[in-house]
């Protein structure tokens, strides 16, 4: 049984100040506890002598990113971010945008230190997929390959996958997992690229400039934006688009993750990456990407209402020059 929300917070800040006492050798007795959706800090002392302790129990990689504002409304505490889950993520994204910050893991009410994950290589995609392939583009769909998996996107939304049986790949057609295993029940007599081909009918006029709000129209959207530069670069200001995995690999169709593509301005290689929505990871995830590309510059594209006045400030810590470029949104809400 899940627990009330307001019985949850007060225990996640018992915790919280448990461990600023037990294990940090903080007097709490006076602190100052702020309850936030990323966790609970616990701030300690006046002055030029501020010790904070920020704890979550998160399962969320958008847990740094508000650690980040937190501090950044905070500038004097030093600063322990102690996290439940994602402990080596968080420390390697930690380690480009805030190197004073120290992380530390969390076990139950174990702190221990937090060793940096490295970014893993992608997994190669099957050997055989050469003609699953050419029936994707063939029939109107772009083959999208992450981690090893090949999608059928349209407008940056999966409309089917790419999937290995014991007699090799074969597609199975769908939004999402449910939606392809329904299909391969109903349509387990049919080929499959007419079955391809009506899906993809079906999602484009969802997917497609001015089109009124629906289910299909919601989720990715900022894959969306990004299809709509990959196709048209001049958009964010670039050439020669070529798209870049999300690091981690997303493990889910609705998890909001930061679309990228990496493409050329001015001869300078430019990490172009796409956001909808306030997303306290977007910085940290676009961390990961710099790691990883090691681009001249981070340009940001984004609906113009989403250009807050944060997301500027925790962008100037990751190391490169950065700017942003609003686009117009094809949706409709």
């Amino acid at each position: 049984m899940s627990l009330d929300p307001a019985r949850r917070a007060g225990l996640e800040r018992a915790r919280a100040l448990a461990i600023a006492r037990d294990h940090f050798h903080l007097g709490t007795e006076g602190a100052s506890v702020d309850v936030a959706p990323f966790g609970v800090a616990v701030r300690v002392g006046a002055g030029g002598t501020v010790t904070a302790v920020i704890v979550s129990s998160v399962d969320d990689l958008s847990v740094l990113g508000g650690a980040l504002v937190w501090l950044d409304r905070n500038p004097a505490a030093v600063a322990h971010l102690v996290v439940e889950h994602h402990t080596g993520i968080h420390a390697r994204r930690a380690a480009v945008l805030a190197p004073d910050l120290q992380l530390h893991g969390l076990a139950g009410s174990a702190v221990h230190s937090a060793v940096v994950a490295p970014i893993a290589e992608p997994r190669r995609a099957p050997d055989d997929i050469t003609p699953l392939v050419a029936m994707i583009e063939r029939s109107g769909a772009q083959a999208v390959t992450e981690d090893g998996i090949v999608r059928a996107e349209v407008a940056g939304l999966e409309v089917g996958r790419v999937v290995v049986g014991p007699k090799g790949s074969s597609l199975e057609v769908g939004v999402g997992r449910f939606d392809r295993e329904a299909g391969a029940l109903l349509h387990a007599d049919r080929p499959v690229e007419p079955t391809l081909v009506s899906t993809i009918d079906q999602i484009r006029k969802h997917r497609t400039a001015g089109a009124v709000a629906h289910a299909v129209n919601r989720i990715g959207r900022e894959r969306w934006l990004r299809e709509l530069v990959r196709v048209d670069p001049f958009l964010a200001g670039v050439t020669d688009p070529e798209l870049v995995e999300p690091v981690p690999p997303r493990t889910s169709l609705l998890e909001a993750s930061a679309a990228a593509l990496l493409g050329v301005d001015s001869g300078r290689r430019v990490l172009v990456v796409f956001s909808v929505g306030v997303e306290l990871g977007l910085v940290p995830a676009a961390a990961d990407l710099v790691a990883a590309h090691r681009p001249d510059e981070v340009r940001f594209v984004l609906p113009a209402r989403d250009r807050l006045p944060y997301l500027e400030r925790l962008a100037e810590r990751l190391g490169v020059p950065v700017s942003f470029a609003d686009i117009e949104v094809p949706w409709v809400d």
